[in-house]
C-alpha cells in the first residue's frame, strides 16, 4: 500500500497543496477486484491513474488468445500516462487488475489548464509527471531490448542483470505466466530454459527469488 506522499506523483508537494489538487481535479479513488479491466483496447483515455495498493498488468492480448505483458505497475506508480500528452484517440493495451486494487484517477484536463494563480504545486504535479514519463519510456526501452534478442536465454539474461540487486538476487514481482508473458515466450518454455540455466550452475531458482550464481557468465550471455 501506497499513500500520496510516498508516489513520485506528488514528489515536494504539501499536504494541504494535495488535498487542494485533489479537490481543484476532481479527482477520484475507485477500487477494482482482481481480474477487472480498469480501461481497455479501444476505451478512450481522459484520466491518468495512480495505484494506491495492490497490482495491475499492463497488457496487450490478441485475438489469438496471446497476452504480451509490457509491465507490471506496483503501489504508488502511475499508469496510462503515455497518452497524456499525446494524439492518441484510443487505448492500444489493457490495464487488468492482478490483485484487488485502489486507484485515484486524475482527470487529464487538470495537467493541461494553469489557474490564473498558477499555483507553484501545480507547476510541481507537472514536473513530476514529465519525470515519470521519461522514467517510464525508458521502461519500454529496456522491455524493447530484451524481446528483440534471438533466444530466450539471452532474454533471461538481460532481464536479470537489469533486475537483480548488490547481492545478485531477483525478487520476483511476477509469477511464472506473467514472466513468461513479459518475455513473449510460452510458460513451459521459461520454465525448462530456468531449470537449464540452474544446472548449468548459472542461477538458482526459488519460489520468491532467482539468485544469480556466475554473474559473469550471465553477462556474457548477451551477445550469445
Amino acid at each position: 500500500m501506497a499513500d500520496l506522499a510516498s508516489s513520485k506523483l506528488f514528489h515536494a508537494i504539501t499536504e494541504k497543496e494535495r488535498e487542494r489538487i485533489l479537490n481543484c481535479s476532481k479527482s477520484r479513488e475507485k477500487r477494482y477486484s482482481s481480474g477487472a479491466y480498469i480501461f481497455e483496447q479501444g476505451g478512450v483515455p481522459s484520466r491518468l491513474f495512480l495505484l494506491l495498493e495492490g497490482q495491475v498488468q499492463i497488457c496487450k492480448d490478441f485475438t489469438s488468445g496471446k497476452r504480451d505483458v509490457l509491465y507490471l505497475v506496483e503501489a504508488g506508480n502511475v499508469f496510462g500516462e503515455i497518452f497524456l500528452f499525446g494524439d492518441k484517440k484510443h487505448y492500444w493495451y489493457d490495464a487488468v487488475a492482478v490483485t484487488d486494487v485502489r486507484v485515484l484517477e486524475m482527470p487529464w484536463d487538470f495537467f493541461y489548464h494553469f489557474c490564473s494563480n498558477a499555483c507553484d504545486h501545480h507547476k510541481q504535479l507537472t514536473q513530476n509527471m514529465l519525470e515519470i514519463m521519461s522514467e517510464n519510456n525508458f521502461r519500454i526501452t529496456r522491455k524493447l531490448h530484451i524481446v528483440s534478442t534471438s533466444s530466450l536465454r539471452e532474454r533471461l539474461a538481460i532481464w536479470l542483470i537489469d533486475a537483480m540487486d548488490e547481492s545478485c538476487m531477483v525478487e520476483l514481482h511476477m509469477n511464472r505466466e506473467q514472466l513468461a508473458d513479459f518475455l513473449g515466450v510460452a510458460r513451459p518454455s521459461l520454465s525448462r530454459e530456468l531449470m537449464r540455466m540452474q544446472k548449468d550452475g548459472l542461477i538458482e531458482v526459488s519460489r520468491r527469488n532467482i539468485k544469480i550464481c556466475d554473474k559473469d557468465a550471465v553477462e556474457m550471455l548477451y551477445g550469445a
